[in-house]
């Protein structure tokens, strides 16, 4: 798997000037689906054969074009047509990408002695120094049910982002450097936001806006401590990734997730 400790996306290409596009351009503030879903703050960021990878305020999802509203399909699908999806080498030379994943597996409700994890989640900038983050969605598994849920990400969402990353190399190759940016910008996002498509933890938190964070769980034996967040900096967005063993966690009431622990 590729580990960074940053990962920085470029923004979307726009579709050009006048109105800005709703979910394309500019969030949309209620998205309701066909399947009865609602998403808040929706906004699309990559797209596949199958459907579009769509980050909201809940986290991320991947949906399948029939199920936007109707006024949507059409702008979705030209502007996965504006990304590259083929470029120049053609339909048949480039991987077939599809966000068409299977459900993950269940998470099994753990009923062991209640505990208690406190910490903080922050990163530290040369510019800015210690940057605490707030609302960060920190998340206790047994370690078991993670393996589960990375073995699922592995075949699924870090698939789909291998596939976009070919397709980068295949497009390079033909001389199509802003197809390919475009495909590795697709390959970033995927592997990013696909963490947040797993199942979610049942036991959860968010951190304050000091960064800081309590959590009670009742997972006996070992454990990850599990978060993701993300922040704007110079019109760039950047995502942070922990994924804790309880082996490594000396102080369980002082957890700093912060640079040294980030994947």
């Amino acid at each position: 798997m590729m580990k960074t400790t940053v990962l920085i996306f470029s923004c979307l290409v726009m579709c050009g000037a006048g109105v800005a596009a709703p979910l394309i351009e500019e969030p949309v503030e209620e998205l309701k689906l066909g399947s009865g879903k609602t998403l808040k703050l929706a906004m699309a960021r990559s797209y596949s054969a199958s459907g579009v990878l769509v980050s909201h305020a809940g986290g991320a999802a991947a949906v399948k074009y029939e199920e936007f509203p109707e006024e949507l399909r059409g702008s979705l699908k030209a502007q996965r047509k504006a990304e590259g999806e083929n470029g120049d080498a053609g339909e048949k030379t480039l991987a077939k990408v599809s966000y068409d994943f299977p459900t993950p597996p269940m998470v099994k409700p753990e009923a062991g002695e209640e505990r208690v994890l406190s910490g903080q989640v922050f990163v530290s900038t040369n510019d800015a120094g210690d940057v605490k983050l707030a609302g960060v969605v920190v998340s206790v598994y047994a370690k078991e049910a993670y393996r589960e849920q990375t073995a699922w990400y592995q075949t699924n969402p870090w698939e789909a982002s291998r596939m976009h990353g070919l397709n980068a190399e295949i497009l390079a190759k033909a001389g199509d450097g802003a197809g390919a940016m475009k495909q590795f910008n697709a390959a970033m996002e995927m592997a990013a936001l696909g963490w947040m498509l797993v199942t979610p933890a049942e036991f959860t938190t968010t951190t304050k806006a000091d960064g800081k964070f309590t959590l009670k769980h009742r997972v006996d034996g070992a454990y990850f401590v599990v978060a993701h967040a993300s922040r704007v900096v110079e019109g760039e967005t950047q995502y942070y990734r922990w994924a804790v063993i309880s082996d490594v966690i000396e102080a369980p009431e002082n957890l700093l997730l912060f640079n040294d622990n980030m994947e």
